[in-house]
């Protein structure tokens, strides 16, 4: 359920009953699309929810990959100064799109083909789930959803309604990371690879992003709609635009918010998609700024056959390469590291006794590398991920997609894993197949899949579809 644009509350059947987004659904079997596969040629109009700074970059890589053919007909924000800024940016490409608060009105548009949903983690679901029940196609940034069981139900809508939903992980669409994990999937050249890592690691002042006072919204931010499905609080700088990541009633801090796209490299390198357990110990040791999120944290999650272990701080950034943040696998011939800079293999040396050419009958001991070293360059831009995306659009084939919802689904869980871990302070073993923590005999527990969802705000609870 969600509230109406005057902020009183309104049941799911009457709002579905005045939406044209029911109405659609109704001529949709599951499974079905509203949009059919079309020629190229094909012009595809867009709409964007939550017109902060990802949001915007991702419809710009859109409309720029899809060039004359695609054109963004409306935004919606519960602050008007981002939505501003977002028509300011498409102006000069003579687009003057629809502005709207309440996201809603975009979901009744019949003219709308692509929904990109941009908001803040904690407000994914609601319109990913209405989107695909309407029939529109769905780019949404990562982490999938605010928790697993919003990003099970979005999984299960857009298979539902046969719906193409890109995930934000574009990563898996950039040249390097293609020809990286190309690499290590072709004829095992590290050996076996019994161990993978990945780092997060930063140098903040204690005082970090600061303790400013509670205070009023800006003028024009629709605060309520902003909370949406979170605890109502007061508001605070630094829960709003930009610094909302490092609250637990809004997102996931660094593991869902960085260590999201490292380990996603794990899961499509070594073409695994669930942990069999985590064990995570973390918190806030040296940040003195108003974040819930930690600021440590120390993951070890168990996959078949290989350990994964997650490393975050943020009062230092001397890691391993000389780099901040990034992504192993240790092999047994040897070890390839990756971020977006590009990437490199280290042969590991084994030591080999052979015949000295300079005394006959006589063996040396030589240093020989298992496997040749490797250095290449990279980077990261949003487009060929745009670019993906619409050609699945067009030819209707989720299996095209380089990151289909149900891998950003996966990658997502097991970051919210890692999280809950923490905060039990315990380790937990995950049942991929029914999507719960067990104990380890195999039982439900109880305790940690009390974190799987949330707690819904009176008038934003999720929307059944």
């Amino acid at each position: 359920m969600l509230k109406s644009s005057s902020s009183k509350r309104i049941g799911r059947r009457t709002f579905l009953a005045s939406s044209s987004a029911a109405a659609l659904a109704a001529t949709v079997p599951a499974g079905g699309s509203a949009r059919a596969a079309g020629s190229a040629n094909d012009r595809l109009t867009v709409a964007l929810i939550g017109c902060g700074g990802q949001g915007c970059h991702d419809t710009a890589a859109i409309l720029s990959a899809g060039g004359e053919s695609v054109t963004l007909a409306a935004v919606c924000d519960v602050d008007p100064r981002q939505m501003d800024a977002m028509c300011a940016q498409v102006a000069d490409r003579g687009m003057k799109p629809d502005r709207y608060e309440d996201f809603r009105a975009i979901i009744d548009r019949k003219d709308i083909d692509i929904v990109v949903v941009g908001t803040p983690d904690h407000w994914h679901a609601a319109p990913v789930l209405l989107a695909c029940q309407a029939g529109k196609d769905v780019y949404v940034e990562k982490p999938l959803a605010h928790n697993i069981v919003e990003g099970k139900r979005m999984v299960a809508a857009a298979r539902r309604y046969g719906r193409i939903v890109q995930v934000g992980q574009q990563q898996r669409s950039n040249p390097h990371f293609i020809e990286a994990m190309n690499y290590l999937r072709t004829g095992r050249p590290l050996g076996t690879i019994l161990r993978t890592a990945t780092f997060n690691l930063e140098n903040e002042s204690p005082d970090g992003i600061g303790n400013p006072p509670d205070s009023d919204p800006p003028p024009g931010v629709n605060y309520d709609r902003w909370l949406g499905p979170a605890p109502e609080r007061p508001f605070n700088p630094n829960r709003f635009h930009s610094r909302w990541r490092w609250f637990f009633d809004y997102a996931g801090g660094m593991m869902c918010d960085w260590n999201v796209h490292i380990q996603d490299l794990v899961h499509w390198g070594m073409d695994v998609d669930a942990p069999l357990s985590v064990y995570a110990v973390g918190g806030k040791r040296h940040l003195q700024d108003n974040r819930d999120t930690p600021d440590t944290m120390d993951v070890i999650y168990e996959y078949p056959g290989f350990t994964q272990v997650y490393q975050m701080c943020k009062w230092s950034r001397h890691g391993r390469h000389s780099h901040g943040y990034g992504t192993e696998f240790y092999g047994t011939e040897g070890m390839l590291f990756i971020n977006r800079s590009g990437w490199e293999v280290r042969p590991e040396v084994r030591i080999e006794e052979v015949e000295d050419p300079d005394q006959p009958g006589r063996k040396k001991q030589v240093a020989r590398p298992r496997t040749p070293e490797i250095r290449k360059e990279g980077g990261n831009t949003v487009t060929p991920h745009a670019a993906n995306f619409l050609a699945a659009v067009r030819s209707r084939r989720p299996q095209d997609l380089n990151c289909e919802i149900e891998a950003g689904h996966r990658i997502a869980a097991a970051c919210h894993l890692g999280n809950i871990a923490m905060k039990l302070g315990r380790k937990i073993w995950w049942d991929r197949q029914r999507e719960i923590i067990v104990t380890a005999d195999g039982r439900p527990d109880e305790e940690a899949n009390r974190h799987l969802g949330r707690a819904y705000r009176a008038g934003y609870e999720l929307p059944e579809v």
